[in-house]
């Protein structure tokens, strides 16, 4: 075998290495960005079982609590049936405004969408996820207060006052802690399309 056969066969053998470091390095990307997608969909369907939770609240639970209220007090004073139609109007508000940034946020669109678009989506539903909290604040203080005093039969009962409270504070600190979590989630989120693109 002559100098050139020679140089010519390790040539051929190179670009085979080559070749096949080329397919492996293709299918761990695959891989890669196969891991990332199911991350970007885990972070995401958390999320989406949040808001489908707060729309049962909003029009399932509230309606009904409501609705009973109305029924069972409305002989009572506007003190016991008027809260049944306060827990209704609250109830239409939350389903609004958290359709509001459900809609903005577009979970299902949201991991095909470029970095850019998909950042501008989520920085404009932390936006209005902020504004939704501060809109709500009122109306749950007032629901809070109307709930103690309706609880208590509109007199002092400090064992239903207590226990009440403490019901409505741990209830408060798990939404807000599911909240948190949310936003970590979509920081997550935006890493991740961010390294499923390549983009910086």
């Amino acid at each position: 075998m002559t100098q050139r056969e020679k140089d010519f066969k390790e040539l051929e053998d190179l670009k085979q290495q080559f070749a096949l470091l080329d397919e492996k390095l293709d299918k761990q990307r695959i891989i890669s960005e196969e891991i990332v997608g199911e991350a970007i969909k885990e972070k995401l369907s958390h999320i989406e079982r949040w808001y489908r939770k707060r729309f049962s609240v909003s029009l399932v639970s509230a309606p009904i609590v409501g609705i009973v209220f109305l029924i069972m007090y409305l002989g009572k004073g506007a003190g016991y049936w008027g809260f049944g139609l306060f827990i209704l109007a609250v109830g239409a508000l939350e389903y609004l405004l958290n359709r509001r940034c459900y809609k903005a946020l577009d979970i299902k669109q949201l991991p095909s969408m470029s970095m850019t678009e998909a950042q501008e989506r989520i920085v404009n539903h932390k936006r209005l996820r902020s504004f939704t909290d501060k809109v709500l604040a009122l109306p749950y203080i007032a629901l809070i207060a109307w709930t103690i005093l309706v609880a208590s039969g509109f007199a002092w009962n400090t064992v239903v006052i207590a226990i009440t409270i403490c019901a409505m504070a741990l209830s408060i600190s798990l939404g807000y802690c599911q909240q948190k979590a949310n936003r970590k989630r979509l920081d997550a989120v935006l890493r991740h399309i961010k390294s499923l693109r390549g983009e910086n």
